[in-house]
């Protein structure tokens, strides 16, 4: 095991050392008092991280197809006649 598991295992310890009050913290809007957002406020900040990560995964799933697809066929330069 390495240093960094015994770490992360020593974090996520269960519910017999004492420290486990059976809540998740999923970000930042979970460690702010009620009086400051409010459990609805909370739960919104929820709801748009979860939207802005479909934003990255989109942007990501639109690379890696172009990627797959190879690269783009080249243009040739036309002349356009103006009068």
């Amino acid at each position: 095991m390495s240093e960094h598991d015994r770490d992360h295992a020593s974090q996520n310890s269960g519910p017999e050392d004492g420290h486990h009050r059976g809540r998740t913290i999923t970000g930042l809007s979970d460690l702010l008092p009620d009086w400051l957002l409010s459990p609805e406020g909370k739960q919104h900040a929820r709801n748009a991280r979860k939207e802005a990560l479909l934003v990255v995964r989109s942007v990501l799933d639109a690379a890696i197809a172009r990627q797959e697809a190879g690269p783009a066929p080249r243009r040739s330069v036309s002349k356009v006649e103006i009068d």
